[in-house]
């Protein structure tokens, strides 16, 4: 199952990709807006139970006969009350006639997808992780079904968003089946006083999502308001490829978040799970970025249809500024797992509101006079700050010394590594060759510096 998600979100890249190509960029502008628009606010179709109740039901099985149909009525309640609340939004933000027609229709998408991800968190909870793995895959290999007959039948961007809804609908019936198969039938209910309870639990995860959420896609939903829906797709295009590398951060993150709350009240423990984590979140990203940087440009090889050699230029720079926020989050995301893990969420969500107001301020600035290219360096600068906050605050006010020494070797990696890129580039050698030697070379640098030591993963049991 881990193999067929490796092997099925890739492939979704690409297919999005072209269908961007195919319907054009402002269309695509117009749609990732509206997509971004109803991500902003998309705690309001969960106030953050799904999280709080994939804790709770695994640590309480029992509870499921009590808390599932109660949260099951509240889920699809919230559900469908939730388009409704965005398409006023909408209507206040300036969007009319079609573009609201498309925000109600993505916005259901949106709020179904969290009743399936509530169908999904009941499936782990009760640790039946394998048939987890399954339906992780099942809505984007449904999609990938749907979309490809619109290639050959006709594809837009409307018939893209009834793909979408089409297949939110049938994922979300086929996990409901799921789960009654793993507990039984349970006829839904309506416990009002439990709800509230639930719910006034939930609210710090619902917090932490509408945070994440406004860090994540303002951007996207100014640029389209201030820039116009086609430097939005522009931006998007480039933008997607942040989204996909972020993933790994996502997948290892999780593991030493577990880790530094394992080690809660052992310092220097922690100290060598930030330094190791550091290495292994970093090194990655070091060479994605700066094959971002040396042939950002291959990254766009299906566009061809609808794009002028002005319009790739654009995305490519975009891209280039957003890798660098990929860089900065390669050094400092581990940082953030650390506050989080042992009880700094408050004083990280202090630091992602300042982040977004700084990225709103700045947006509104440069937008208007850099486009997309604006939008893209805001980003960096948004990262920036949240990575020297993160640094700062653990240097001053927690008693883990930060691996300045470590830091600096990674540096002394990328600037080596950057060095063979440009040496093999100027050589003439192809861009495969020169990624695969660069990768070789960056990790015979890490070990010659002693950034990787083989000790460290047997704390991992690996």
């Amino acid at each position: 199952m881990v193999l067929l998600n490796l092997l099925i979100k890739p492939v979704w890249l690409l297919v999005e990709m072209q269908v961007q190509d195919s319907v054009g960029h402002e269309a695509w502008g117009t749609y990732a807006a509206l997509l971004a628009f109803g991500f902003l606010f998309i705690t309001l179709s969960d106030l953050g139970v799904n999280q709080y109740a994939t804790k709770a039901l695994a640590d309480q099985p029992e509870l499921f006969r009590t808390w599932f149909p109660n949260l099951l009525i509240f889920k699809l309640f919230a559900a469908g009350v939730y388009p409704f609340i965005m398409v006023g939004l909408g209507w206040a933000l300036g969007y009319r006639d079609e573009e609201l027609y498309f925000l109600l229709l993505l916005c259901l998408v949106h709020g179904f997808n969290q009743v399936m991800e509530f169908f999904r968190g009941t499936v782990r909870a009760g640790q039946h992780f394998k048939l987890d793995g399954f339906l992780s895959v099942f809505d984007r290999l449904f999609l990938l079904g749907l979309t490809g007959a619109l290639f050959v039948y006709g594809l837009s961007v409307e018939r893209f968003i009834y793909a979408r809804l089409l297949t939110v609908g049938v994922g979300t019936v086929l996990f409901y089946g799921v789960v009654m198969r793993l507990y039984g039938w349970v006829r839904p209910n309506l416990d009002l006083p439990l709800v509230r309870k639930v719910v006034r639990h939930s609210l710090t995860f619902a917090l932490m999502t509408v945070l994440y959420s406004l860090h994540d896609k303002v951007d996207q939903v100014m640029l389209e308001r201030l820039a116009g829906s086609r430097e939005n797709g522009l931006y998007a295009g480039a933008y997607r490829w942040l989204d996909a590398f972020s993933m790994y951060l996502w997948t290892v993150l999780p593991i030493f978040f577990a880790r530094f709350a394992y080690f809660l009240r052992d310092i220097r423990e922690q100290e060598r799970l930030l330094h190791f984590g550091q290495v292994l979140t970093a090194l990655p990203l070091i060479l994605v970025s700066l094959f971002g940087f040396f042939y950002g440009e291959k990254l766009f090889f299906l566009f061809d249809q609808q794009t002028t050699p002005e319009d790739l230029a654009t995305m490519t720079a975009c891209l280039k500024a957003l890798f660098v926020a990929a860089f900065l989050n390669g050094f400092f995301a581990i940082f953030s797992t650390l506050l989080t893990a042992t009880g700094y969420e408050r004083i990280v969500n202090r630091m992602i509101v300042i982040s977004i107001l700084l990225n709103i301020g700045l947006n509104a600035v440069f937008i208007p006079r850099y486009g997309a290219v604006a939008s893209a360096w805001t980003t960096v600068l948004s990262y920036a700050f949240l990575d020297l906050a993160y640094l700062l605050y653990i240097q001053f006010r927690l008693d883990i010394r930060v691996p300045y020494v470590q830091i600096a070797k990674l540096l002394l990696t990328a600037g080596l590594s950057a060095g063979l890129f440009w040496g093999m580039d100027r050589l003439g050698l192809s861009w495969p060759l020169v990624t695969g030697l660069a990768g070789l070379g960056t990790l015979g640098i890490a070990f010659a510096l002693r950034l990787i030591k083989l000790a460290h993963f047997n704390r991992f049991n690996v």
